[in-house]
């Protein structure tokens, strides 16, 4: 697993580590797991401060797909 530097704790109470970020359409997307259980993973999006879910599975999808070919290209 990445090394995890930085966290933020949700709206659910959990802290949870950033493990990368990614512009897209210029579009900071954050991307995070559980630290007390990483195979927990979610993806936000950061307007102003405030990080927001995103709006469906299809933006979700393409935010992990950037997040895959980023980490295929650096391997």
């Amino acid at each position: 697993m990445k090394e995890v530097k930085e966290t933020i704790i949700l709206e659910d109470n959990i802290e949870y580590g950033i493990i990368d970020k990614i512009v897209i359409n210029n579009i900071p997307y954050v991307y995070l797991c559980e630290v007390s259980n990483p195979e927990i993973f979610c993806i936000r999006k950061l307007i102003g401060e405030n990080l927001w879910g995103l709006d469906n599975n299809e933006e979700f999808d393409m935010a992990l797909d950037k997040l895959t070919q980023k980490h295929k290209e650096s391997n």
